[in-house]
């Protein structure tokens, strides 16, 4: 074999390998992600009562979406969805307080760290029925303190609408705040030492260094748990499902993948839970899509500056 047979072999056989390591995810793709969101698209269409073949549901068209969108509790379900988005901002802030206090290089800060990411790794439902106890009206650890503190009428907090999604939030805020916080500490840590010692010979304070270094240069960690909290909070379940029977008091937790839960699988009426899915499913692309686009603007800004 001469020298172009045998290159002309190892090109062949490189280039077969390589469409086989990129085939094995778009078969991946294809099984677990387009044949799924077709049937579901179609499913949606459909009045399919859950554990009966999917091709003997009778079609109804859109029948299923008009039915949802005049839906009353469907939109407060909504609501309500949105409602603990409140949780992100207040998560990222607070994780990127801490993250600063734990990049110092000061004593402990590794054990605080340990600390602060053990509720992460610790079981949702546990955390849940330790909050039901926390927020109790009568007996319960914050109400206790807060009637130290001299609070005369401590909210009720699992029994008052207006007070139920905010223990919900806190849960949420605390529960992720570890993770949070190493990513930051993580990008703090790869940030380049010579951006501080160039603000410090020039006489910036803390202050402004945090504000005009480390926060622009955290921005992608930022951009990231912003896509992911909106991913990851559109579909809250366990946390409200867990903490309150009967979706809070005035279905005041009631968030929309449960709403898709009950209708789906209380209800039989897997078609309806479809066409739900199909949705929240919309909402979680254009507000990913919508942040995508932000990002992508700011950093042609930013480009653009840093050019002139």
């Amino acid at each position: 074999m001469n020298t172009s047979s045998r290159s002309k072999s190892m090109r062949f056989t490189e280039n077969l390998w390589g469409y086989t390591f990129v085939a094995i995810p778009l078969i991946g793709m294809v099984i677990f992600v387009i044949i799924p969101f077709a049937m579901s698209v179609y499913a949606s269409l459909t009045s399919w009562p859950l554990g009966q073949p999917i091709a003997s549901a009778k079609f109804v068209g859109i029948k299923n979406y008009l039915d949802m969108f005049s839906n009353k509790l469907f939109w407060q379900s909504l609501s309500n969805t949105f409602f603990y988005m409140i949780g992100i901002p207040i998560g990222i802030i607070v994780a990127l307080f801490f993250a600063a206090l734990m990049n110092r290089g000061t004593v402990w800060e590794n054990v605080f760290r340990v600390i602060y990411y053990v509720p992460v790794i610790t079981s949702t439902v546990a955390v849940s029925f330790i909050f039901q106890y926390l927020f109790m009206t009568d007996g319960g650890v914050v109400n206790n303190f807060l009637s130290i503190l001299g609070v005369k009428e401590p909210p009720r907090w699992l029994m008052d609408p207006h007070y139920t999604k905010w223990v919900i939030i806190i849960l949420a805020v605390w529960k992720g705040l570890g993770g949070t916080i190493i990513l930051y500490i993580a990008g703090m840590q790869g940030i380049s030492p010579t951006y501080y010692e160039a603000a410090r010979i020039d006489g910036a304070g803390a202050f402004y260094t945090f504000f005009r270094i480390t926060l622009p240069l955290l921005m992608p960690v930022t951009f990231y748990m912003l896509v992911t909290g909106v991913i990851g909070g559109a579909q809250i379940y366990v946390e409200p499902r867990l903490m309150f029977t009967g979706n809070g008091p005035g279905n005041s937790t009631f968030s929309t993948v449960i709403y898709l839960y009950d209708h789906t699988f209380r209800n039989s009426r897997a078609g309806y839970g479809s066409a739900v899915a199909i949705v929240l499913g919309m909402i979680i692309f254009i507000l990913t899509a919508i942040q995508f686009a932000v990002n992508t603007r700011e950093n042609r800004n930013e480009k653009a500056q840093t050019t002139r």
